[in-house]
């Protein structure tokens, strides 16, 4: 039987009732559909993005994109196929999500199906890992170090059995979602029920569960950003309280501080980025500010980075510096952006 410890601290609360508090503002913001859409294939753009970088993949941002249109890109077959896997995985969350009934494992597997096929032997996809797993660390010196035991693989049925029983009844009891997708996230990651692909599964029935409990944040908040921004944190974090090896009945405060941390660095994020685009923003003609798709993608590889330039946007958009120029123009005119700098330093930034 699962039943995690942990203490609901000042930290946590403060954090999940801010949170609480975006979502209402953004389930208000009046948003075009139209506008809407892109808001989203961009939040996509980045989950694909991050949630495969963290895992070393080295495909820019842009690129992933290319992938998602369909386009060709340079770089490691395997790279382009774990993109490909992951919008793929994110497409099934999107049939998965209108769905309110609970996890199941039919559901864990056919999703690491997606996630992992043709990057591991085909009797390892969609399947139990067959084999116990120890997770090393290289010392970069022909040496490694044990930094997790994964518990025995005659074990893992039974542990997500006893999961996914908890997770129906941490939803009977009212448990904060926010609880319940963390408290999933790292149990999920220390069972490391499959050979491969744990991290980017786990990530992505997170993100399920919330869709689930109704903290979708209108499908445009990418958990993964937090992480991506800072791995060897997010790494920390996990088996911090994992220790060397699992164990069951340990403690998930500390994950759940950082979790919540992570959260709603994020939340302030989809807030921020539905106001800089014009959302509840009026201009001196009394007028609403719409964006074309062009400039809702560069305010959000803004969002995301803190910064960009002309240049960036070259290789984003595949235009013209000159016309890279010219979008930037008129995002400064219309006070959504400014110019930090002057010649070939040159940045822009978020207007706040």
């Amino acid at each position: 039987m699962f039943n995690p410890k942990y203490t609901i601290t000042p930290t946590i609360l403060s954090k999940t009732a801010e949170i609480a508090e975006i979502k209402a503002a953004v389930e208000r913001s009046r948003v075009l559909p139209l506008n809407e859409a892109q808001l989203r294939r961009q939040a996509i753009l980045r989950m694909a993005y991050t949630s495969t970088s963290i895992e070393g993949n080295k495909l820019a941002q842009f690129e992933v994109g290319k992938v998602f249109d369909g386009q060709t890109v340079r770089a490691p077959q395997k790279d382009i196929l774990e993109v490909e896997n992951y919008l793929n995985g994110l497409k099934l969350l999107d049939e998965l999500s209108k769905s309110s009934h609970n996890l199941i494992l039919r559901e864990i597997l056919r999703t690491h199906k997606v996630v992992i096929a043709g990057l591991v032997d085909q009797d390892k996809v969609g399947a139990i890992r067959p084999a116990d797993v120890y997770v090393l660390d290289d010392l970069g010196d022909g040496r490694e170090m044990l930094r997790f035991k994964a518990p025995p693989t005659s074990r893992v049925p039974k542990l997500l059995t006893d999961l996914l029983d908890w997770l129906k009844t941490a939803k009977d009891e009212s448990i904060h979602p926010i609880i319940i997708a963390g408290i999933f996230h790292l149990e999920f990651v220390s069972i490391h029920p499959f050979t491969d692909g744990n991290g980017r599964v786990a990530r992505l029935l997170t993100q399920l569960l919330l869709y689930r409990l109704g903290w979708d944040f209108r499908k445009i908040i990418v958990l993964e950003d937090y992480y991506n921004q800072n791995r060897l944190a997010y790494y920390n974090a996990l088996h911090a309280e994992e220790g060397k090896e699992y164990v069951q009945g340990r403690e998930f405060t500390n994950w759940l501080e950082y979790f919540t941390t992570g959260f709603l660095v994020e939340a302030r994020k989809v807030l921020d980025k539905i106001q800089s685009i014009g959302y509840g923003q009026v201009s001196k003609k009394a007028e609403q500010i719409f964006l074309d798709k062009d400039e809702i993608q560069i305010m959000d590889f803004l969002s995301t980075t803190g910064r960009i330039t002309s240049d960036d946007i070259s290789d984003i958009l595949n235009v013209t510096k000159r016309a890279a120029q010219l979008k930037l123009k008129k995002l400064i005119q219309n006070k959504l952006i400014k110019v930090v700098g002057s010649g070939p330093s040159t940045y822009y930034i978020l207007n706040k």
